[in-house]
């Protein structure tokens, strides 16, 4: 029984892999930094590596957030909405790819960004926006499922869906955000499964 088990999950396992795309590690977290009036789809922050994603700010009450795909190989659409808390004002979203379905400008909108060609590298931010939370309102922003789709993800060169292994959330106002460098509890508990299987 136990052998048939083993199996069986690893069987799940595998074919889960199988229909993932070319970027079976992606991840999403949303960057956030001090509010730059001069902010363009230019002078994007470079993400080079997981520990390049800030996700904790409280400098201030006007900023600016990315959300950001990353662990990637190459994408040629990404789809997600964000949620934050219910603030007095609404985002000021700006799009940086070369097509866009939808916008970001209160909680729980949605947005498809879309390139006409695939856009190969570890990173890929589709747009930004920038929030001016209300005093004293500590909260998270964080990428949620296309509230229309269902779909968080992101769509690789050969026209394949990916869905990220992990989401991290920004920590605003108080708030402490989510370590986009951390394992996850799913990685841990999924592969703890697998081996106590074997004892």
């Amino acid at each position: 029984m136990k052998i048939l088990a083993i199996a069986l999950a690893l069987t799940l396992i595998l074919s889960v892999a199988a229909t993932a795309g070319q970027n079976p590690d992606t991840k999403v977290a949303v960057h956030v930094q001090a509010h730059n009036a001069k902010q363009s789809c230019i002078n994007l922050p470079v993400v080079a590596d997981c520990s390049d994603i800030v996700t904790t700010f409280g400098a201030s009450y006007s900023f600016d957030g990315f959300p950001v795909f990353f662990d990637l190989y190459g994408v040629t659409t990404v789809e997600y909405s964000l949620t934050w808390p219910a603030w007095t004002y609404s985002c000021a979203f700006n799009n940086c790819a070369d097509l866009v379905i939808g916008g970001i400008f209160w909680p729980g909108d949605a947005i498809t960004h879309a390139w006409t060609q695939c856009q190969l590298g570890y990173s890929i931010i589709g747009g930004y926006g920038w929030w001016y939370a209300d005093v004293g309102s500590a909260g998270h922003i964080c990428p949620i499922p296309h509230t229309e789709s269902g779909f968080l993800g992101v769509i690789d060169c050969e026209f394949a869906e990916d869905v990220p292994m992990c989401v991290f959330c920004a920590g605003v106002e108080g708030a402490i955000g989510d370590d986009p460098c951390a394992p996850t509890a799913t990685e841990a508990s999924t592969w703890g499964g697998i081996k106590s299987m074997f004892k």
